[in-house]
């Protein structure tokens, strides 16, 4: 003799077996997401090329992020290729610009946004050293200013709510040797 379960029974089941699993969740602690190097780079590289117009009269295009973790003061650093007109001549300058920052999740617009951008080097081909010194020194805190709280990965709410329905959300984010890691901590209630 087979027995059938109605499907609101069926349901009725899985929302009991939900609710003991968000249950378990303040009891079982925090849980870690672990963004490798590489996954850390897919994810920046989706911003880029980026191209802006800075000031009203030069435009700036930057590209190629390439990321390294230091996972020895908990931050990421990043050197990028820029080009643009530097000046009204409409005279193309390429160049890089280095620099690190920590990470922090932002609950409010569900990301994780760089904090702290400290610029390392900016290097301008084809300047006099004069203007190259006013150049970089201007660029530096024009990048920090422009970086700062600058989002690298949004959540989907999809992934928020599948969180959410286990009894976690995001909390911390740090950066270690094994990766970038998010840690998911148990939902208060």
């Amino acid at each position: 003799m087979q027995v059938h379960f109605s499907s609101a029974v069926a349901k009725l089941a899985l929302s009991l077996l939900c609710v003991v699993v968000a249950g378990c969740a303040s009891v079982l602690g925090p849980r870690t997401i672990t963004l490798t190097e590489a996954d850390v780079a897919r994810q920046i590289a989706k911003s880029y090329p980026l191209e802006r117009k800075l000031l009203g009269e030069l435009t700036v295009r930057i590209e190629a992020p390439r990321v390294k973790l230091l996972s020895a003061t908990n931050r990421i650093a990043t050197e990028l290729d820029f080009s643009g007109s530097l000046d009204r001549s409409g005279k193309r300058s390429r160049g890089t610009i280095a620099l690190d920052y920590a990470l922090r999740f932002d609950e409010a617009a569900q990301a994780v946004r760089m904090t702290q951008v400290r610029v390392g080097r900016v290097q301008i081909e084809n300047l006099n050293d004069k203007p190259k010194s006013i150049v970089d020194k201007f660029g530096a805190l024009l990048a920090e200013q422009l970086l700062n709280d600058a989002a690298i990965y949004r959540f989907k709410p999809e992934d928020l709510k599948t969180a959410e329905g286990q009894g976690y959300k995001p909390g911390s984010v740090n950066v270690t040797a094994r990766g970038v890691e998010i840690t998911l901590v148990p939902l208060t209630r």
